[in-house]
Parts: C-alpha cells; sequence; structure tokens
C-alpha cells in the first residue's frame, strides 16, 4: 500500500531554514547531511505511513490521523495520513532548538 507524500509549502521552507542554519552554524558538510536524512526518513512514511506516533493531544480528542517521528534525536516531523486519498501531507518540520507544540499549534491554526 504506497502513500504519496505531500510536502506542504511551509514544510518545503521549514526544511530549507533548518538546512540554512546547519550551514551557518556548523558546516555545509553535516547541513546536506542532516537534509538529506530527514527527507530519505519521510519518504520511508509512502511504504510505512503508520511508522510515528500518534500526537497524546490529538488522540485524546480522536485525531489518530495526525502522528509525529523523530529523526536524528534533534528533528520532529509532523504528518497526516489520508487513507482514503492515500496521502501522507507533511505539515511541519522542526529541530530541537524550536517549541514543537507552539510551532504545530500556530502551523495548524493558520490553515
Amino acid at each position: 500500500m504506497s502513500f504519496k507524500v505531500i510536502f506542504l509549502t511551509d514544510t518545503e521552507h521549514d526544511l530549507k531554514n533548518i538546512h540554512a542554519y546547519i550551514e551557518s552554524e556548523f558546516s555545509e558538510t553535516l547541513a546536506k547531511k542532516v537534509y538529506t536524512e530527514i527527507r530519505d526518513a519521510i519518504l520511508l512514511l509512502e511504504d510505512n505511513p503508520n511508522l510515528g506516533h500518534t500526537i497524546p493531544q490529538l488522540s485524546k480528542l480522536g485525531m489518530t490521523d495526525y502522528r509525529y517521528m523523530v529523526i536524528g534525536k534533534r528533528n520532529k516531523v509532523v504528518y497526516q495520513i489520508d487513507v482514503g486519498k492515500k496521502h501522507i501531507y507533511i505539515y511541519l518540520i522542526c529541530n530541537a532548538r524550536q517549541d514543537f507544540e507552539a510551532a504545530f499549534a500556530k502551523r495548524t491554526l493558520e490553515k
């Protein structure tokens, strides 16, 4: 059962911002490595949409289609599974220096 991963415009910016931050603070080599690690992990969702964990606050409300996964200990990806369309929508990509819950709330309330 193969799904199509869809990066929302904001998440493309998230990934570019993480790359730019790592490049400016550390190195281009590390930035490329982290960028590739995040993209590759997200693309694993095509064949494994339930790879991540449900978000406890949303699960309590019956919203189990939203999930998150941690990549490389420092990066978190939030996505939604649309089983009917066989799509996975990537909503947020953030790293440890960001407030995950605030960023997710802001992102979802903007839509």
